[in-house]
């Protein structure tokens, strides 16, 4: 099964099983949606949709803007796989909802340059 989509007081949520996924070093996706003026989805320039998440990363902080994780480029996909890019990594949830406040994206690529510039989480 690909992509999945359910509506939380959060967010939009998207998930991935590890079959389903590729591109993520074997692992699943299951994080929040960042939204693009209109809808959920960027378009790249090539025309392809794409799913931009937070990914919490296991065993991190239990209070919400303390959580580290990954920020996650996700094609949109019917019956095949979720392609997975890393637009950045061990990130904390503050850090990248405030990178997506502060410069609201609104193509693939502006999303790739807005998480460009987050900063990594101290470990």
């Amino acid at each position: 099964m690909t992509g999945n989509r359910e509506h939380r007081a959060a967010g939009l949520r998207f998930t991935a099983t590890p079959e389903a996924v590729e591109g993520y070093s074997g692992r699943g996706v299951d994080g929040t949606a960042y939204r693009p003026p209109g809808g959920y989805l960027f378009r790249d320039q090539a025309g392809d949709n794409w799913w931009i998440i937070f990914q919490e990363l296991p065993h991190t902080a239990s209070q919400r803007s303390s959580v580290h994780g990954d920020v996650l480029g996700c094609s949109e996909s019917h019956d095949e796989l979720v392609h997975v890019r890393v637009l950045a990594s061990n990130v904390t949830r503050a850090d990248a909802d405030a990178a997506f406040r502060q410069k609201t994206p609104s193509s693939y690529e502006e999303v790739a340059a807005v998480a460009a510039r987050i900063p990594r989480a101290a470990t």
